[in-house]
């Protein structure tokens, strides 16, 4: 079994056992990188369910779960000065009330954060935006905003923030709807729902540059059943459309997807089938999905980290790094908390081991973006006590420097 570990990620959701899946191998030489441990001594008190964001040269966290009072909903944040190697707090006047399972996009100039859990104990229904340069919040507009919810998922598309799916975390009901907040207008606009996936929540949904793509996750808060589908959503059109299912990976929620500039593409998870005990598998395949042509290509397992679930992924600009996770076997033959991952390259479909030199403790459940130069991870859960980690890393890959994704 994962253990308790893989059920903190996926908080909210039934207890489960994974049983054994085949184990990429484990005997690849050390690959190319360097590790960098990050002291979180002046960080964000939360370590869980924390979404990061990076902008202005510096990556931004708020909120999330950790020992912040009843609930475990916190309602602090911190910058990472990438230039400097530091910590500087956020503001806390104006800020939203604490919460967790909420949503961060970066505009350009400002991060809107929206929704979540922890608000008194219910889901929440606003949100704000943060402005980096002067240090200070402004409260998002109420009027035509999405109904309370966390678990949902929320992209930027260059003028709007598109909030859509999730959970109500008092009734347990799942959303198939959503909004999306004009940054100049200060305003929501609906969005239609006509051919708009099913409800869910613990899906992924990427901006592809035209169309938002939504894909996979969980439909039932009681129960645990995976999706396999997704569609595309035109805001220019106020339109969906279907992804085609052919060829398309496993059902599952709690994975991760990526924009390479052309595919979306999607790893890990959970619910890639059941065991004897009819718990929900983890996943180790991942699929690449091609809006122009509408098809799907499944990657290469060779040298795929082993199946987990919240485990980091990024996009450098030319290869999806995976790192850290839950899994019931990781590369060193250990359960639970990883602290193994690699590299994948789209363009010859090939998996690359990540150097362990100086890596982090393992962890799931932490937070991870690309800086334009490194993999920033932050936070998460893990150890035989599972530990939950303050402290932080970035990981340089020495591939193409690129403008961060998402």
């Amino acid at each position: 079994m994962v253990g308790t570990t893989l059920v903190a990620v996926v908080a909210g959701g039934a207890a489960m056992s994974c049983a054994a899946m085949p184990v990429g191998p484990r005997d690849n030489p050390d690959g190319a990188g360097t590790w960098q441990m990050i002291d979180g001594a002046d960080g964000p008190t939360a370590s869980l369910l924390q979404p990061a964001v990076v902008g202005n040269g510096a990556v931004v966290l708020w909120g999330g779960s950790g020992p912040c009072g009843a609930g475990g909903a916190c309602g602090d944040g911190a910058r990472f000065d990438l230039a400097a190697g530091r910590f500087v707090a956020v503001a806390a006047a104006g800020a939203p009330a604490p919460r967790f399972l909420h949503t961060a996009v970066w505009t350009g100039n400002q991060v809107l954060i929206w929704g979540g859990a922890g608000c008194g104990g219910a889901s929440c229904g606003d949100g704000a935006a943060y402005d980096p340069a002067g240090d200070r919040w402004t409260a998002l507009a109420a009027a035509g905003a999405p109904a309370p919810r966390g678990w949902h998922t929320a992209v930027f598309t260059g003028d709007e923030m598109i909030v859509w799916g999730g959970e109500d975390s008092r009734t347990r009901g799942l959303y198939g709807d959503g909004a999306r907040y004009d940054t100049a207008r200060a305003a929501w606009m609906p969005m239609a729902t006509q051919g708009a996936p099913a409800p869910r929540r613990y899906h992924t949904a990427i901006w592809s540059g035209t169309e938002m793509l939504i894909w996979g996750g969980d439909r039932s808060a009681t129960s645990d059943d995976g999706l396999g589908d997704g569609a595309t959503y035109s805001p220019a059109g106020d339109r969906w459309r279907a992804l085609s299912p052919a060829g398309a990976p496993a059902a599952r929620w709690a994975h991760t997807a990526i924009w390479t500039g052309r595919q979306m593409i999607v790893w890990g998870g959970l619910g890639c089938g059941r065991d004897s005990g009819n718990e929900p598998m983890l996943c180790g395949t991942g699929g690449a999905y091609d809006p122009a042509a509408d098809k799907w290509t499944a990657l290469a397992m060779d040298g795929a980290p082993s199946p987990r679930a919240g485990h980091a992924a990024v996009w450098t600009g030319q290869q999806m790094i995976i790192w850290g996770g839950a899994a019931t076997r990781c590369g060193d033959g250990s359960s639970g908390a990883c602290s193994d991952g690699a590299a994948y390259d789209p363009a010859t479909d090939r998996w690359t081991p990540l150097t362990s030199a100086g890596k982090p403790a393992g962890r799931s459940g932490l937070a991870a973006v690309w800086t334009g130069d490194a993999m920033f991870l932050w936070g998460g859960i893990g150890g035989a006590a599972e530990n939950a980690y303050r402290d932080g890393a970035l990981y340089t890959s020495g591939s193409r420097k690129a403008h961060p994704h998402g």
